[in-house]
């Protein structure tokens, strides 16, 4: 069992950006892929004034910062199923005034409870379909092909993957557009680790017209990228897909989709 209960401490990352974060290292590659690759804003996603965000996965709030800044009146719905990450997401909304409401739960095809694995010193990876092999693996792949040598690699990896398992609750979004009376998405963002399909199975026929852009994190395994791809085009939505260079040999990809203007 490893330390669910890990503090939380403010970190100041290379922009001067204030965070209040679980783990250092963790906090400063989420920092670059977000603010510095601006990994969701790819194949012409973008925020306007007033729009609304629906951040699926939002661990610390990096995300849910950063669309903070991408305009006036961005108002932002986030969601985090894990307790400790939550509390460090509500203390990083408060902290940079985040006009957002918080959920601690994540999103599924239907309500319940459900064990969700806990890695404290690698959050970004923890989720409801983890397991520590995967996960190491894809680590260290990210890490060679960041330049680390495959043996310190395996030897950094060696304390990472300390779980602890929680029993968390699920909702659906649908069940949330109905509950906040939410009239409209301008951004759906899916990060949430081998969970993004049955995040949109949570979405009724009728709620589908309510988004206009999309940004999810697949799992190509067993098919998932092409059958994102397809229910995204048969919503009809314009579909891209790209590959993080530092992801070249895992499963991850990002998919990218929008209203035709």
């Amino acid at each position: 069992m490893g330390d669910q209960n890990k503090p939380m401490r403010q970190l100041v990352l290379a922009d001067g950006l204030k965070m209040f974060s679980i783990n250092a290292y963790e906090t400063r590659f989420v920092h670059r892929e977000v603010f510095g690759r601006q990994c969701y804003f790819r194949h012409g996603i973008a925020l306007r004034d007033g729009d609304f965000v629906f951040d699926v996965g939002a661990n610390i709030g990096l995300s849910a910062v950063f669309f903070h800044r991408e305009g006036r009146h961005i108002r932002i719905y986030a969601f985090e199923p894990c307790p400790p990450v939550f509390e460090c997401l509500k203390a990083n909304m408060e902290l940079h005034g985040v006009d957002a409401r918080l959920f601690e739960c994540g999103l599924s095809g239907s309500r319940g409870q459900s064990d969700f694995t806990f890695y404290p010193r690698n959050t970004v990876l923890s989720g409801f379909h983890s397991h520590s092999q995967a996960e190491r693996t894809t680590l260290k792949t990210y890490m060679v092909n960041s330049g680390f040598p495959p043996q310190r690699a395996d030897r950094l990896l060696g304390s990472l993957f300390e779980e602890v398992t929680l029993s968390c609750q699920l909702r659906t979004l649908s069940e949330i557009i109905d509950e906040e009376q939410v009239t409209r998405i301008d951004l759906l963002k899916i990060d949430t680790e081998k969970s993004e399909m049955e995040v949109l199975a949570g979405i009724r026929a009728e709620h589908w017209d309510l988004i206009r852009q999309v940004a999810i994190e697949v799992h190509a395994e067993k098919g998932g990228l092409e059958i994102a791809q397809q229910l995204l085009t048969a919503h009809g939505f314009q579909v891209a897909s790209e590959q993080d260079p530092l992801a070249r040999g895992t499963a991850l990809f990002y998919v990218f989709a929008s209203r035709p203007q």
